[in-house]
């Protein structure tokens, strides 16, 4: 019946998850009227809300060691001010078997781009398969990860080639997605800087984590370095952690600018992969599923 249409699964489990980075929390005696609720929910002040960018009856994942819960957002007590705590109900803290005074960790739902590069290069062989063919059963690798992890994590999908083009705004309709991201195709110039502009633009206004995925195999044919830069800067400015993969070999002729992409990273709080096996990128796609980085929620140095 397909990944998609599989048996329901319990409504927390154990499930992979690496969070880079994220800040712990000190659990503190719920609300006594709490106390007797049977649905596992978290009270955030205020403070926290906004700094995981999450509101009142938004659902996060609770994670003490291995194991998750999911949990409705409430309001916590004014007296908790900017404190890093929070106030897990009686359910929660069975769920995660969580004492007060433990740390546990808040993972807030995340909206993704998934910003491919479709110029006519990705219609190359590299190791005896297109890049294109190659990078499509690694987007599909990811979105099922994204649906196995049953974090509500939305998850979208933008081209660059000669422009830039929504394939698929951020959705939790997973089915659709994959059957989406199926219509790639490698054609035309390297539009980079619009591609991250439209990323930006439709993940501005999004609530919880924002994160882009930029993989390409080449340099931008539309703009120069200073504006892609500026566009990061800008990225960051927006708590948008920007992920960049290269394909290929930086140093083949017409090979991506690895410099650039690492300079992406690095201000946005993102990583840099470089896959020089186009086998291995399915694996790296699905790590980065797996993965959410929390840097942009330290505080500032």
């Amino acid at each position: 019946m397909g990944i998609f249409r599989k048996k329901e699964e319990p409504e927390n489990k154990n499930l992979p998850t690496t969070i880079f980075m994220s800040p712990g929390l000190k659990v503190l005696e719920g609300f006594k009227e709490d106390a007797g609720n049977p649905e596992p929910m978290v009270r955030l002040t205020r403070h926290l809300r906004e700094r995981y960018g999450v509101g009142r009856g938004d659902r996060v994942v609770l994670k003490k060691g291995n194991a998750l819960a999911r949990a409705r957002v409430e309001v916590s007590s004014v007296s908790d001010g900017e404190a890093e705590a929070c106030r897990p109900n009686r359910a929660a803290r069975d769920l995660l078997s969580a004492a007060l005074g433990d740390q546990i960790e808040v993972i807030p739902p995340e909206a993704l781009i998934l910003l491919i590069d479709t110029s006519g290069s990705m219609g190359d062989y590299i190791s005896g398969t297109l890049k294109i063919d190659a990078t499509k059963n690694a987007v599909r690798e990811f979105i099922r990860s994204k649906f196995l992890m049953g974090q509500d994590d939305k998850v979208g999908i933008i081209a660059f080639g000669e422009s830039a083009s929504v394939v698929e705004k951020p959705t939790t309709d997973y089915e659709h997605l994959e059957n989406r991201a199926a219509t790639l195709v490698a054609s035309g110039a390297t539009a980079m800087y619009e591609g991250m502009g439209l990323a930006i633009d439709l993940l501005a206004n999004t609530s919880g984590m924002k994160r882009v995925v930029l993989l390409t195999d080449g340099v931008s044919t539309t703009t120069g370095r200073a504006a892609i830069i500026s566009l990061a800067k800008k990225a960051a400015s927006l708590r948008i952690v920007i992920d960049t993969v290269g394909v290929g070999s930086p140093f083949d002729f017409m090979g991506y600018d690895e410099a650039l992409l690492r300079k992406i990273a690095a201000l946005t709080g993102g990583t840099f992969r470089r896959v020089l096996d186009i086998q291995e990128l399915t694996g790296q796609f699905r790590e980065l599923a797996e993965g959410k980085n929390y840097t942009h929620l330290l505080p500032e140095k």
